[in-house]
């Protein structure tokens, strides 16, 4: 193995490594605390340790949601970091990048919360009549938390194509390209 080789490696790691920072941090931890903001009357954490699988559904649901969407910006991240150590770059060429690239990641997470959540809240407006927060919070009915899980994952993944769109827009990948995976 050459240096060329090993050092991309590492950089192969490294960008591993900016994926599970941010994963973990804005999917899973960001995307719970701003479903808690948003609905202060209900406790959710109250509903989870009491049992409430409705509301396990809702909330799972829409933090794989977000990730869905959010794994645009994760992808731009490493793909990012990993030619800055492949690529020479000045410095300030780098920062710029670099720069860029965070710009970037608050942009998609801030577009895939709020989309989620207005998905979410225009669903559940279109379906009044069956009062699906009611159902979900209150009764704890998996039956509506599972017609609305899969209304919400059907939403996100007709906004899936548009939001890895924009981020590709946002980033600069450098001259090594896109490969695009199934």
């Amino acid at each position: 193995m050459d240096e060329s080789d090993l050092l991309g490696v590492i950089a192969g790691l490294i960008a591993f490594c900016v994926a599970v920072v941010l994963g973990a941090g804005p999917v899973v931890y960001v995307s719970y605390l701003l479903d808690k903001k948003l609905t202060t009357k209900i406790d959710e954490d109250q509903l989870l340790k009491s049992g409430n699988r409705a509301i396990a559904l809702e909330l799972g649901t829409t933090m794989l949601c977000q990730a869905i969407l959010i794994r645009h910006a994760v992808y731009a991240a490493m793909a990012v970091v990993r030619n800055l150590f492949i690529e020479e770059l000045a410095w300030k060429e780098a920062f710029s990048v670099i720069g860029r690239s965070i710009l970037c990641v608050m942009i998609i997470v801030a577009l895939a919360m709020i989309s989620v959540q207005v998905a979410g809240s225009l669903f559940k407006r279109l379906v009044h009549h069956m009062n699906v927060d009611t159902a979900i919070r209150v009764t704890g009915n998996v039956a509506m938390a599972i017609f609305y899980s899969m209304a919400l994952l059907a939403i996100t993944l007709v906004l899936n194509e548009g939001m890895e769109d924009f981020s590709r827009s946002l980033i600069p990948y450098g001259r090594g390209g896109i490969v695009d995976l199934p």
